[in-house]
């Protein structure tokens, strides 16, 4: 019983490895820059066709978050926010009972 722990970890750690590499290999074999390949985004396939053909050009974003560290900065900070909320109302979330 004590074995059967182990092999199950193993399974999943096994598992989440084959997920890896495959999710690896799978990425690597992105388009050249500047080209969009055939797994386009949502940006250019579909929202830059709908806004060209009514008129509107594309235009940089208020807060571009591509330059430095600046996205990862947000997520950064919104889980912070979110861990704080939940420590502070984690008895109230988990232990007390209405």
């Amino acid at each position: 019983m004590k074995n059967l722990g182990k092999i199950i970890a193993i399974s999943i750690l096994t598992v989440i490895v084959c997920l890896a590499i495959v999710g690896w290999i799978a990425l690597s074999k992105q388009a050249p820059e500047g080209e969009e390949g055939p797994w386009g985004g949502v940006d250019v396939n579909v929202i830059e066709k709908y806004a060209s053909d009514a008129g509107r050009e594309a235009r940089e974003p208020f807060i571009n978050t591509d330059k430095g560290d600046m996205l990862l900065f947000v997520f950064a900070l919104g889980g912070a926010v979110g861990g704080f909320a939940a420590g502070y109302y984690w008895r109230r979330l988990v232990m007390e009972k209405r």
